[in-house]
C-alpha cells in the first residue's frame, strides 16, 4: 500500500492514517489465508463491504476493517486461532484476554496502539485490530427472539457493568448499586461463565428456525429493522480491495441496500468507535501511560 497522503472523494487521508490502513491489512490478509487454510468463509462486512464494492478500497474517511462469519465456522476459527495467529498477530476474544466483554472477536497487532476513550481504563489489549463479526440464523417467532435478547442483553449487562462501570457512591448511587451488584455476580460466577450464559441465549432457541441471519450484539433495532437471508451468504465471490482481493457474499448487493438504500452515493458518517488514539510505533500499554500522565489530551478524541 502507497502510504503517502492522498485525497479520495474530496477527502484528505493522512499518510499517519495509512499506515494504520496498511497494518490493517496485514490481518486482513493474515485473517483470509487462515480461513483458507481450514476451507473456512469469511467476508467484508458493514463500511468494508461498501467501501470494496463502491470504492474498491477503504471508505476516505473510515478507520477500520469490519468481517463476519456464520457461527458455525466461526467457531471453528476460534479453535485453531491459538495457533494460528501467533507474533505480531493476537486473537482476541474473552478466552484469550481478560476482561474481554465483546460478543465478537479482534485480531490485533501487538507493537501498535488503537485506543477508543472509553477503554481507556480497561485491562484488555488495545492493539490495532479489525473486527470479526459472527452472525447467527434467528428463529421464526420474532417473540422468542425478543425475550432472548432480553436476558441476553441482561447478562451481558453485567459484564459491561464489570468491565466499565465505575460510578461515586454518593453522586450515583443507583447506578453504583447496580455496578456493585454486577460486579458481584461476576466474581461470584466468573466472567467467562458469565459470558457463555450471555452467549448461548443467541445460539440456543430450541424452536423453528427462519432463514434469515443476523448478529443480535448489535441490538433490537439491527435484527429487526436489518434482514439478512441466509442464502446471500450461499458464497463468495473476490473483488478489488485496495492491492488485495477481498471477499464479499454473493449477496453484495441485497445486504448493502438492505443496510444503506442508495449505497452507491457517498455520504461522510462519523466513526463507530468515536476519535481513536492511533500510533502504528507503540505499544498500546505506553500511549495509554501518556494518556494517564496527560500528555495527550484525551478530551480532545472523545466528540469526534
Amino acid at each position: 500500500m502507497n502510504l503517502n497522503s492522498e485525497t479520495r472523494n474530496g477527502y484528505t487521508i493522512s499518510s499517519d492514517m495509512k499506515k494504520v490502513w496498511n497494518i490493517q491489512m496485514k490481518m486482513v490478509v493474515k485473517l483470509i489465508d487462515v480461513c483458507n487454510k481450514y476451507n473456512l468463509k469469511v467476508w467484508a462486512d458493514g463500511g468494508t463491504l461498501l467501501g470494496t464494492v463502491r470504492d474498491h478500497g477503504y471508505i476516505p474517511w473510515d478507520d477500520d476493517i469490519d468481517m463476519v462469519m456464520l457461527r458455525n465456522d466461526y467457531n471453528k476459527l476460534l479453535e485453531v486461532a491459538p495457533s494460528e495467529f501467533q507474533e505480531p498477530f493476537f486473537f482476541q476474544n474473552v478466552y484469550t484476554d481478560k476482561k474481554y466483554p465483546r460478543g465478537h472477536s479482534q485480531l490485533r497487532y501487538n507493537g501498535t496502539a488503537a485506543i477508543i476513550p472509553f477503554d481507556v481504563n480497561c485491562e484488555f489489549n488495545q492493539s490495532i485490530f479489525i473486527d470479526i463479526f459472527v452472525y447467527d440464523v434467528l428463529p421464526k417467532d420474532k417473540e422468542v427472539l425478543l425475550q432472548a435478547m432480553r436476558k441476553a442483553e441482561f447478562f451481558r449487562g453485567m459484564l459491561y457493568q464489570d468491565t466499565y462501570g465505575k460510578f461515586p457512591l454518593i453522586t450515583h448511587p443507583k447506578a453504583a448499586i447496580k455496578y456493585l451488584l454486577s460486579k458481584a455476580y461476576v466474581a461470584f460466577n466468573g466472567y467467562i461463565k458469565v459470558y457463555n450464559r450471555f452467549q448461548r441465549y443467541y445460539t440456543d432457541y430450541k424452536t423453528q428456525m427462519s432463514n434469515v441471519v443476523s448478529c443480535p450484539m448489535f441490538g433490537f433495532k439491527f435484527v429487526f429493522d436489518i434482514q439478512r437471508k441466509k442464502e446471500w451468504y450461499a458464497d463468495t465471490i473476490f473483488m478489488p480491495f485496495e492491492d488485495i482481493q477481498m471477499p464479499v457474499p454473493i449477496g453484495y448487493d441485497e445486504i448493502l441496500r438492505n443496510q444503506y438504500g442508495d449505497y452507491m452515493t457517498p455520504v461522510k458518517a462519523p466513526s463507530l468507535h468515536g476519535g481513536v488514539i492511533f500510533d502504528t510505533e507503540r505499544p498500546y500499554t505506553e500511549v495509554l501511560k501518556d494518556i494517564k500522565s496527560g500528555k495527550i489530551d484525551i478530551k480532545k478524541y472523545l466528540n469526534e
